[in-house]
């Protein structure tokens, strides 16, 4: 509650008629006193209210800021409770006039503060008890005295309104609150949401234009949440999240805000932070909350948090472009490492990170525009020439940059969650080709990790097959040994599946990245394919040929296929042939060819065949 300029003129004027009522009286300083202490007292609570005027009221009403205002109020209940002990005297005129300003300012007084109950409380006691001690001293016929039950009657009818609003109003109040809270917290975690971030933010701006504190942001997102999520579901995922926002909340320091904006992701206000040093000092210590397992109802899991930061002002002076800093670090930093880094925003890199946002949008939907297209290269046996099969290579038509190897938007694809689409069109085009091909003649197509865990790959698989009419026997999937990497139940399963209905398991680029035989041992591969670099380093990098010589003898141990990928010179063919391997590709024996350029490579070779 706040003394405004109308509550102050009030007491004045009252104050004033009364003194002035007065003064028809023998001449006495004591109502002029009065009058001067009440003045002085409503003078120190207008400047109070006008030196704060400037300031935002408070959104909810602390314990100190009631405790004055009932302070306040017993002051004033003092000053005016004063009034009829010392100038009611029903023996002379003005007594009507005393009485009814006491009784008005009773009144006033309730209502004005019937917000705050145990101000109501501080203003009329002193003020009741003056008028009734003002009503004894100064009656001067016993049938006055009745006016004191009436008195009483009516000060128990306004306490007991003003209790009354009192609880009123505290209800609403607390209403009001609990659905501010709901408004601007997040109901799994208890964190504050984006409605209270980006007020936060909003509020930092300010105090760095007003008063230069820089501050950081930070954006923090969980690795492997999603795995955790999948794997034992989302109530586990809900409980994981709350225990991290706990972690969070008590890391947290004076200051500094804590708030959950996605589904696994968290921003943090430092301010403070100005330097860089300081900055990556708070990501490691804020780093450090998942450090420990997290002991979940189903299991103990550990989860680590990539943080990007951004600092203003120097990457953002406005909160969408600081955010957009943050975001574009954290992505630099799960791309950089993968998980449990830290990355400061970097415009450079973010040209970089803005040009792949860019593909992304452009990709969705590429598959409808007809831009994709696949060509084909032929996969050679070395010791005839003969084709064995053709990998089936997807191409973009970009209608801005031309023609994109996979290499520039697989990757994206995968990130932005286009790769079922593109992967499934992938699937459906190559086996489609493949009929036209000779009986003998595979087709072998890249498949993503993503696809791979995904559980509709075998309705992909199977559709793909059923719609072109080919036999299983002549589709291999090629799989990388990263894709390995993030092997689930459920992606184990389907290569089983696949392997069982007749599909040929490769696994691509081997020799590269994550080698593991445990992998050749357990999964249902039937061949392997050597990473390019090394055929290229042949055949004078004596290394690098003892290790193909070994894959070579591992291959035909395992009973298992083998193709040496990226054949571009005859000394190259020449070495593959003596250590046995069965199966290449590369420019030496054609490029990547559209499908009816592919066409007529099989016509020209069955003409000369027969010729």
């Amino acid at each position: 509650m706040r003394y405004t300029p109308a509550i102050i003129a009030a007491n004045l004027l009252n104050g004033a008629v009364l003194v002035t009522a007065l003064s028809f009286r023998p001449p006495a300083a004591a109502p002029y006193v009065w009058l001067a202490v009440l003045t002085l007292y409503l003078a120190l609570l207008g400047r109070r209210h006008f030196h704060r005027r400037s300031r935002s009221a408070p959104k909810r009403a602390s314990r100190a800021l009631i405790m004055r205002a009932i302070a306040y109020a017993g002051v004033l209940g003092v000053i005016w409770g004063a009034a009829p002990i010392l100038f009611f005297d029903a023996a002379l005129g003005d007594h009507l006039v005393v009485a009814c300003v006491s009784i008005g300012m009773l009144c006033g007084g309730t209502f004005v503060l019937a917000s705050v109950p145990a101000a109501v409380l501080a203003f009329t006691a002193p003020l009741a008890a003056g008028c009734l001690f003002g009503l004894i001293h100064g009656a001067r016929d016993g049938t006055q005295y009745f006016v004191a039950p009436l008195l009483l009657t009516y000060m128990a009818i306004l306490l007991r309104a003003a209790l009354s609003h009192g609880r009123q109003f505290a209800d609403r109040v607390i209403a009001q609150a609990r659905a501010e809270t709901a408004a601007l917290h997040d109901p799994l975690t208890g964190l504050p949401n984006r409605a209270a971030f980006e007020a936060a933010l909003r509020a930092v701006f300010e105090r760095l234009e007003h008063y230069g504190e820089r501050f950081s942001l930070f954006c923090l997102d969980l690795d492997s949440f999603k795995a955790i999520n999948d794997r034992l579901g989302h109530q586990a995922g809900d409980q994981l999240l709350r225990q991290v926002a706990g972690r969070l909340a008590g890391a947290v320091r004076a200051g500094e805000t804590i708030a959950r904006v996605g589904g696994d992701e968290f921003v943090m206000i430092v301010r403070g932070g100005a330097e860089a040093s300081d900055a990556g000092r708070r990501a490691d210590e804020m780093a450090k909350c998942f450090d420990a397992p997290f002991v979940l109802d189903r299991a103990t899991v550990l989860c680590r948090a990539s943080i990007g930061i951004a600092q203003a002002p120097a990457d953002g002076a406005d909160g969408a472009t600081l955010m957009g800093c943050a975001d574009a670090a954290l992505y630099a930093a799960k791309r950089a490492s993968g998980e449990a880094s830290r990355h400061f925003y970097n415009a450079r890199e973010d040209m970089k990170a803005q040009g792949r946002r860019e593909l992304a949008h452009d990709l969705m939907g590429a598959v409808r525009r007809g831009e994709l297209f696949l060509e084909y290269q032929p996969i050679r046996r070395l010791t005839t020439g003969s084709v064995e099969a053709c990998e089936a290579l997807v191409r973009w038509r970009h209608p801005r940059f031309g023609v994109l190897s996979p290499a520039s938007f697989i990757g994206i694809a995968e990130g932005a969650g286009a790769i079922h689409e593109i992967g499934e069109w992938i699937l459906r085009e190559a086996c489609a080709q493949a009929k036209r091909w000779p009986e003998h003649i595979s087709v072998a197509v890249n498949v993503s990790a993503h696809q791979i865990c995904d559980s509709s790959i075998m309705r992909v698989v199977e559709n793909a097959l059923d719609d072109a009419q080919l036999s299983p026997g002549r589709l291999q999937v090629e799989i990388t040994e990263s894709a390995l990497l993030g092997e689930t139940e459920g992606g184990a399963a389907a290569l089983a599946s696949m392997s069982a209905m007749g599909v040929s398991i490769i696994l691509d680029d081997f020799g590269t990245g994550y080698s593991s035989f445990d992998h050749i041992r357990r999964l249902p591969i039937r061949g392997l394919k050597i990473e390019r670099t090394f055929v290229a380093a042949l055949p004078f990098h004596r290394k690098t040929g003892a290790i193909l010589q070994a894959a070579a003898h591992l291959a035909r141990a395992l009973d298992l296929t083998l193709v040496a990928e990226g054949i571009e010179h005859e000394t190259q063919l020449e070495f593959l042939r003596q250590a046995r391997f069965e199966l290449g590709q590369g420019f030496l024996f054609a490029p990547p060819l559209s499908g009816e350029a592919l066409l007529a490579t099989f016509g020209a070779e069955l003409r000369q065949d027969v010729a």
